[in-house]
């Protein structure tokens, strides 16, 4: 089963969006929040190559943001 980093904030509903995503396809994730440490946003502009959340990381492919397009790349990825 794959697992996953994610990049978030506590009151982005897209971030809420993807951690349902993967509860439901159940992935094990990592979650960061990007808002508790300055360190983290910036990994996750180094990573993204953007600031904007939320990130998913699963293995090497890089997820950004959370829409219907987003769902269905990841849901691929994750294998369903």
């Amino acid at each position: 089963m794959a697992t996953a980093v994610i990049y978030t904030a506590p009151e982005c509903p897209h971030s809420k969006k993807l951690k349902e995503f993967l509860k439901e396809k159940g992935v094990q994730y990592e979650e960061k929040c990007v808002l508790t440490n300055p360190e983290t946003f910036e990994e996750l502009a180094k990573i993204s190559g953007y600031k904007a959340i939320p990130v998913a990381v699963v293995g090497e492919d890089v997820f950004v943001g959370f829409d219907r397009r987003v769902e269905r790349r990841l849901g691929r990825r994750l294998g369903g």
